[in-house]
């Protein structure tokens, strides 16, 4: 009961998150508050960047308009002009030359806020001033300036310049609706020279969402309750001759009504831009190339003929580089550019009402069609049915919703889905791993722990046998414990057994290794079973390596504890015997009792190698097989010997571990390149030098373990072999194995 509570309160909170982050990204654009606006931007990040993916895909590089031309200040025309800002009496040459290939209107994306300086009798700010006045006196044709808004406070105009008077929209509103009230910045208001041609005026203010990223266009301003047009919607009105009239009947409800169709704004007069594309969607010409055509140029008059002319810089000097949803480093005239093109053609967005309409009943639908396809209980059928219904909503939208006009919040549609189907996968998960659990912790003392597993996953109970593969087996020994329980306590025996084990078997199984059984203070494992593993004679290499070392630090620590143990803990070594060959695992034992272990002729061998180690005064064995199948540049061993082990009649060749490579000391690399040289001399028969190489291979066995200094070593036992064969030499044809009469 409890269960199914938490479920549907789990459903109930991600489809009511889901819902309300919709509603906030609707609004986030609209709220003033900048502590309020900081805590919901969140929608707006994720559903603004997941729509513009989308909305990407739907744009056709191959379309382009002819109408909508760049005259670009880029790198190449400042380098040709040589100036920053560009002088205006190049503008009166480019204007003039745009007058004779027959170009419309002008808009300009450059400020003209201060005077210019002038020697002459005539100055440049006249020239240019004429200039628009000769282009102007085309019927139709048109001169756009830009200015600026600012909001309150800033260095503005106390009232309204009389030059706007000419371009106040028709409004229709409701008493007491209006919208957010701006100011006309000073500081970069055309001069009076320029105004006095009677040039049309458009506002560029623009305001970036909480991302950075530009997709919101300020197509009117409230300046005093007048309302002017922006610089892009102004180069509609000059270049149609429309009269759009603005509409505020009810608060929130605001549209623009043009001869293209209905647009809707938001409280601060702007739309969202519908993009176009990026400045591969519009001609460009280098103002450089303008100024350098004949006036009888045909190709500029081709291209400029009866077009709109926005001015505006792509250089990276004129920093006017923008972040938008097509590009992130477009020159800001493009903004502008796309918003006429919107214009023109009439491509604007649903209103907002349907599209969210659309969100909700995605949102909604799609949660609820989850939670009834997981009633059924089929963990593939819920994936799938995800899967299917994420992807067909995706396609549906972007290739038919968005090129429609619509705006749906998708991103937290999806999540919603994606939460509900997880949230449920995820409580499954939980709930069967308790039960799991459960099993593991009852019975888990009782059987093997891989068999609890394999009962779980399969709801079979165990059957004896098993299957063969190459895999390693891996032996451990106290040496001499025996002695240890004639010393120790039973409670200190157990204590010292319970830190020792537990040492090695969390290195085992941190490489993967496969813990057989514990027989007294011997450990039993394997390495590629269950588990298969590629590198499992690697691993098991490792681990006698890593077990040593923790042995080392267990004597430490148990030196550091004083009278607590006797001598005999503080000198604990143990011996490790290791070998790589085709081994059985399975479920062995009777129908009633089992458990999961290894058989074979290989783990007879393993145990061989670890019972041998003592004979050599070594404590890590392996067989040439592991050695074979391992990665043996990993490690720094030595050949040891060429052995038969009790009961068995075929030789192996053996070899000791001495270190991992990378972490061995100078004295262990000696000591294997000398006993590596005495054991070649030895298969040789060359017995001199062989016992020059291990005596001095001696010196360094002592250096090695110099508590060890009574006990046997392979370089002893190699001197004492060569000193009875310089007597009493092999037969011709030896072979140079050793056979052990002992285990």
């Amino acid at each position: 009961m409890l269960s199914k509570i938490i479920k549907y309160l789990g459903f109930i909170i991600i489809i009511s998150f889901s819902a309300l982050s919709v509603f906030f990204s609707l609004t986030e654009r609209d709220i003033e508050d900048p502590r309020i606006k900081e805590k919901i931007s969140y929608t707006t990040f994720f559903e603004n960047r997941f729509f513009d993916f989308r909305m990407r895909q739907t744009l056709d590089p191959k379309k382009f308009d002819k109408k909508l031309i760049m005259a670009d200040i880029d790198d190449y025309s400042l380098k040709e002009l040589g100036q920053w800002p560009v002088g205006r009496q190049t503008w009166a040459n480019v204007i003039d030359k745009l007058r004779i290939y027959g170009a419309k209107v002008i808009a300009f994306d450059v400020f003209f806020a201060e005077n210019s300086m002038s020697c002459g009798e005539t100055s440049v700010d006249d020239i240019m001033a004429q200039s628009i006045v000769n282009f102007q006196s085309i019927p139709g044709n048109k001169v756009i300036l830009p200015y600026s808004l600012d909001t309150q406070g800033a260095d503005h105009f106390e009232e309204m310049p009389d030059q706007l008077y000419n371009f106040v929209l028709d409004t229709k509103n409701s008493e007491g609706i209006e919208l957010k009230p701006k100011k006309v910045s000073k500081a970069v208001w055309p001069i009076e020279t320029l105004l006095n041609t009677d040039v049309s005026l458009g506002h560029i203010q623009v305001e970036a969402d909480s991302d950075g990223i530009m997709r919101h266009y300020q197509l009117v301003g409230n300046i005093d309750t007048l309302y002017m047009p922006s610089y892009g919607l102004q180069a509609y009105i000059d270049y149609t001759g429309d009269s759009p009239v603005l509409e505020m009947l009810n608060i929130g409800d605001y549209k623009f009504k043009l001869a293209s169709g209905n647009i809707e704004l938001n409280y601060k007069g702007e739309a969202n831009v519908r993009w176009f594309g990026n400045e591969r969607q519009f001609p460009r010409v280098s103002i450089a190339d303008i100024v350098k055509a004949y006036p009888e140029d045909e190709n500029m008059k081709e291209i400029f003929n009866n077009t709109i002319v926005f001015v505006g810089a792509s250089a990276y000097g004129a920093y006017d580089l923008r972040h938008t949803p097509v590009d992130p480093m477009l020159p800001g005239v493009y903004f502008h550019m796309n918003m006429t093109h919107m214009l023109l053609n009439g491509h604007f967005y649903k209103p907002q009402q349907n599209s969210t309409f659309l969100s909700w009943a995605i949102l909604i639908g799609g949660s609820l069609i989850i939670l009834i396809i997981q009633f059924f209980g089929n963990p593939i059928l819920d994936l799938l049915s995800t899967i299917f219904i994420i992807g067909g909503i995706y396609y549906y939208d972007t290739y038919h919703l968005i090129p429609q006009g619509y705006e749906v919040k998708l991103f937290f549609c999806f999540f919603s889905i994606i939460c509900s189907y997880s949230w449920n996968t995820f409580l499954h998960f939980y709930l069967a791993n308790k039960d799991k659990a459960f099993l593991k912790n009852a019975f888990g003392s009782y059987i093997s722990p891989e068999l609890i597993d394999e009962m779980y996953s399969t709801g079979q109970h165990p059957s004896l046998g098993g299957d063969s593969g190459t895999r390693t087996a891996f032996f451990t020994d106290i040496q001499s414990f025996s002695t240890f329980s004639e010393k120790l306590s039973a409670t200190q025996l157990v204590e010292l057994l319970n830190e020792y084990l537990t040492a090695m078997t969390d290195i085992l199984l941190e490489e993967k290794g496969t813990l057989d059984k514990y027989e007294g203070d011997a450990i039993i494992a394997f390495f590629g079973a269950p588990m298969p593993l590629e590198d499992h004679s690697t691993r098991a290499l490792r681990v006698a390596v890593k077990m040593q070392r923790a042995l080392l630090v267990l004597r430490e620590k148990w030196v550091s504890e004083g009278d607590k143990w006797p001598q005999i803990v503080h000198e604990m070594r143990m011996r490790i015997g290791i070998n790589t060959g085709e081994i059985v695992t399975g479920n062995m034992g009777s129908a009633s009792r089992m458990n999961y272990t290894m058989m074979g002729d290989s783990v007879n061998l393993a145990a061989r190698l670890e019972e041998a180690a003592k004979q050599y005064g070594i404590f890590t064995q392996t067989s040439k097989f592991t050695m074979e199948d391992c990665q043996s540049d990993q490690f720094l061993y030595r050949e040891l010997d060429t052995i038969r082990v009790v009961g068995k009649s075929e030789p192996v060749t053996t070899y000791e571990i001495l270190e991992i490579k990378e972490d061995a000391s100078d004295l262990l690399i000696k000591l294997q390149e000398i006993f590596s040289k005495g054991i070649s001399h030895y298969k040789a028969q060359e017995w001199d030098q062989a016992l020059a190489c291990f005596k001095e291979s001696l010196e360094l066995e002592l250096e090695r373990f110099p508590l060890l200094k009574e006990k046997t070593n392979p370089s002893k036992i190699y001197i004492e072999r060569c000193e009875q064969f310089k007597e009493l030499p092999p037969p011709p044809n030896w072979d140079g194995v050793f056979t052990l009469t002992s285990k």
